[in-house]
């Protein structure tokens, strides 16, 4: 996605910010990523430093150098630079020794630069320039480029519109999603990636069979707010692959907060596609661990949405299906879903509806007192609930799973 400096949009006196999209069929611009893919897909072997150099002219020339900027960061992050050999520094230090030697020496020849360069140099047989940039191979800015992924013009241009919406989504505060999907494949998509990007919304159904969802911000938290931010903006290509969608975000790009509103109406193309949702190590590493350990009990392949009652609706990280018939599902809590985790239990606390759902909470939201209090006089909590550090250990999941069998 595009950073802060980077983005481009309006505000109105009611504080409504509008993103700046490009026109997907505006020539000047489809000129301009081709030339900056040209430059990329000749530039293979090249330093960032000397990319950085030859493109420079090409963003200065363009109408809005901000627009090239941005084209320019997309295409920067297609590029795949080489990683330093872990021999350099060792290299380096022995480099510096030799040369300080050299210094401290009682030789005439010492007298210039340039015969020192030399003198230091002859010591590993290799020209002075050569060794020069030896030295320092490994500072980011001397990386080559060993691989690049050319855009088709028209899409960098889509990806860039979607960027600025994406870079505005990172400095949130709340959000609100509104979505009306007939198709099952894409419901089940969508929700999958709220619970990958590890996302807690508090989702309801609506009498008209619309979802609508409310989640806290990065802006809203006091711990990670980087990473958290960043799968806030992640999630908007998969908004975008919803067929009727409206989105109304609080959003900070500066000092003052703003409205972001957005919808299926905006053009705005994904980059994503729809297949199977990628699956977290960890989630892989307990579904492994949970085969080989759990007796009696299986993880469902998806996780349907559970309904808690008064229209409020859960999405579970995992759905567990035991040899008796018995289906339970679990929801976690991380250490940024304070809100949710205190929402969740007092409506479960307040039900009469009792739902399969097993709850696990990260040991660090206890350190909140008004969190610990709640989980102490949480019924539910106490009979269905658990406390975890990182991910959740299959003994202790197991344990709090049999709290629903007869």
């Amino acid at each position: 996605m595009l950073t802060k400096d980077l983005l481009r949009y309006n505000r109105n006196r009611q504080s409504r910010i509008f993103p700046r999209f490009l026109n997907v069929e505006d020539k000047i611009t489809l000129n301009l990523v081709a030339e900056l893919n040209n430059l990329y897909q000749t530039g293979v072997e090249q330093s960032r430093e000397d990319l950085a150099e030859l493109a420079q002219p090409i963003i200065n020339a363009h109408r809005s150098p901000l627009i090239a900027k941005g084209i320019n960061k997309l295409l920067l992050d297609r590029c795949k630079f080489r990683e330093p050999d872990k021999d350099v520094a060792p290299f380096r230090a022995k480099v510096f020794a030799t040369a300080a030697k050299l210094l401290s020496s009682d030789k005439q020849s010492m007298d210039s630069l340039t015969t020192f360069r030399q003198e230091v140099a002859k010591e590993y047989q290799q020209n002075a320039d050569e060794l020069a940039l030896a030295l320092h191979c490994d500072l980011p800015i001397r990386q080559p480029l060993e691989l690049f992924d050319p855009a088709l013009p028209d899409r960098l241009i889509h990806r860039y519109n979607l960027a600025q919406a994406q870079g505005l989504l990172f400095n949130s505060s709340s959000m609100s999603l509104t979505f009306k999907e007939p198709d099952v494949g894409k419901r089940r998509f969508f929700f999958r990636y709220l619970k990958f990007f590890r996302l807690l919304a508090r989702v309801y159904k609506e009498s008209s069979g619309s979802y609508r969802l409310e989640l806290d911000g990065p802006l809203s938290l006091f711990d990670q707010t980087r990473k958290y931010g960043l799968r806030m903006a992640n999630l908007l290509p998969v908004v975008v692959l919803l067929s009727d969608w409206s989105l109304t975000a609080t959003v900070k790009p500066e000092q003052r907060s703003g409205t972001l509103q957005l919808n299926h109406q905006d053009g705005l193309i994904s980059h994503y596609r729809l297949t199977t949702a990628y699956v977290p190590e960890e989630f892989k590493t307990f579904a492994e661990q949970f085969k080989r350990e759990a007796k009696g009990w299986k993880i469902q392949k998806n996780s349907p949405l559970l309904d808690l009652g008064k229209q409020e609706l859960a999405v579970p990280d995992f759905t567990f299906r035991h040899e008796s018939g018995q289906v339970v599902h679990l929801e976690l809590f991380h250490r940024w879903h304070k809100g949710g985790l205190s929402q969740r239990l007092r409506h479960l606390d307040r039900v009469e509806q009792k739902s399969p759902l097993v709850i696990g909470a990260d040991r660090f939201l206890s350190k909140d007192p008004a969190i610990q209090k709640q989980l102490d006089r949480s019924q539910w909590y106490k009979e269905h609930g658990f406390s975890f550090n990182a991910f959740p250990p299959v003994k202790r999941v197991v344990k709090v799973l049999a709290s629903f069998l007869n």
